[in-house]
């Protein structure tokens, strides 16, 4: 008897039609089954309350501060939810990074959709995050950036957590 395929509940949180393109190569990949629900922003609360997905997918491609705005509340609401913000291409480097800092655990743009969106949501599901190379050395700079006093005292020191960055 074949072992039973792993079920990934995945929620899209997502313009119309950027949900129905990650349900469709969500659907298509091969691995685990993947049992998807899509809303809104405005039904995201509620989503994560009844379904409590193992990731979310949460479009910060037009409306990125309203996206980062939220991050924390449904973070709060299902702490166990691994977060992807889904940005666009020309999405600047520090809204990515604050994004990691309130509660996302991975970052795609719609580009890389196609390529890296299966993998990044069982990466992602199975508690890792999901960071694109060039974001390395963005996180690194500002770590340090944090750790230097500009007047000779001692800053407070960060910690990196599952998901974003804490102060002691």
């Amino acid at each position: 008897m074949e072992p039973s395929p792993q079920i990934l509940s995945i929620a899209v949180v997502a313009r119309d039609a950027l949900r129905q393109r990650c349900q469709a190569i969500l659907a298509s990949a091969p691995g685990p089954r993947v049992l998807s629900r899509g809303v809104g922003l405005a039904g995201a609360r509620q989503l994560l309350r009844r379904y409590r997905p193992s990731v979310l997918l949460l479009d910060a491609v037009e409306a990125p501060l309203q996206a980062l705005g939220v991050l924390p509340s449904l973070r709060r609401l299902s702490p166990t939810t691994g977060v992807i913000l889904l940005s666009g291409d020309r999405t600047p480097t520090k809204v990515v990074l604050e994004g990691l800092r309130r509660g996302a655990w991975g970052y795609l743009t719609e580009r890389d959709l196609p390529y890296y969106l299966p993998k990044a949501v069982c990466t992602v599901a199975s508690r890792e995050p999901w960071i694109p190379r060039r974001l390395g050395a963005a996180i690194v700079a500002e770590l340090r950036a944090a750790l230097q006093a500009p007047n000779g005292r001692a800053q407070p020191r960060l910690r990196l957590i599952r998901g974003g960055l804490s102060t002691p």
